[in-house]
């Protein structure tokens, strides 16, 4: 089972004496938009041609406008391919309804396996614009392969995998296992510094895609624990590192990009707890056995 927390796109007050809270402007448009196309990307749902921003639902301080329903409508083009457009539908002052564009994707093929995926993203675009911050929970795995796919892990599944198989059928094999891979979970660990010795340790599972994108890129330190938590400077309030033991036993923080920064989705799966430097690297060195066989090869200077 896995959560999906979706995008609460108000601003909010601070709660008055009697705990009630009022919408006081909306997120901005263009980044609302990025997030969304960053989580579409993490999950394998991103249109294969493009995904475009749409300048029509940006205000005059590039906040999104009040609305009351994101409508995603799947269809086909004059042109090939399958489209999707993004409208969001709300109410003037004078209770006229408006229509205003926000994105469209557009995807290469126009068979019917393009139009149901097509579709699946409309209904992964409508959670997550409509939810208003609520988390939903999913119990099935999906995963589309081609009938050669299928056939291929039918196969090994019939010969309990034994035998020797062709070149070909282990390509295909291999094409269909590494879709399943691309939607498991993996295991996050994340320091994070909130102030003068007080840190907190966070694991937790996460896509095991949004863990591979931080790993690809460039590892931020490497060193000892002691001196890599020792570094870490909460400016802006807490900082927050995942991290990794390399090969050679040592430590490497990664910063987490802008781009997956809805990790924090995730902060209330798993466990964490908080302490001094001193009791957080005790709590790694003698309860915390990383796993690191399989994310070495993820591992770069």
């Amino acid at each position: 089972m896995t959560k999906i927390k979706t995008f609460d796109l108000g601003l909010w007050s601070k709660p008055d004496e009697k705990g009630y809270t009022k919408l006081i402007g909306m997120a901005n448009a263009r980044e609302s938009f990025e997030k969304l196309k960053t989580h579409l990307e993490i999950n394998g749902l991103l249109p294969d041609e493009y995904f475009l921003f749409s300048d029509e639902s940006s205000g005059v301080d590039g906040e999104l406008p009040v609305f009351g329903e994101a409508i995603c409508i799947p269809n086909f083009g004059v042109s090939e391919g399958i489209y999707l457009d993004i409208w969001l539908k709300g109410q003037n002052r004078s209770g006229a309804p408006f229509f205003v564009k926000y994105a469209t994707g557009k995807t290469l093929g126009e068979t019917a396996d393009d139009y149901y995926r097509m579709f699946r993203i409309a209904a992964e675009c409508s959670l997550m614009l409509n939810g208003s911050g609520s988390v939903y929970e999913k119990n099935n795995i999906e995963i589309s392969l081609t009938q050669k796919e299928a056939d291929a892990v039918a196969g090994v599944v019939d010969m309990e995998l034994c035998g020797r198989h062709t070149p070909e059928y282990e390509a295909l094999l291999s094409s269909a296992l590494e879709k399943i891979d691309r939607i498991a979970f993996s295991q996050a660990h994340i320091i994070t510094c909130h102030g003068k010795d007080d840190y907190s340790l966070w694991s937790a599972e996460i896509p095991k895609d949004m863990l591979h994108s931080i790993l690809h890129e460039a590892c931020e330190r490497v060193g000892t624990l002691d001196e890599l938590m020792g570094a870490m400077n909460p400016e802006g309030g807490y900082e927050m590192r995942l991290f990794i033991q390399t090969p050679g036993r040592q430590f490497a923080f990664y910063r987490i990009p802008e781009r997956l920064s809805n990790l924090e989705d995730y902060a209330n799966e798993g466990c964490s707890v908080r302490g001094t430097k001193d009791e957080i690297m005790a709590e790694i060195f003698t309860e915390w056995a990383p796993a690191q066989e399989d994310l070495e090869d993820d591992f770069e200077l």
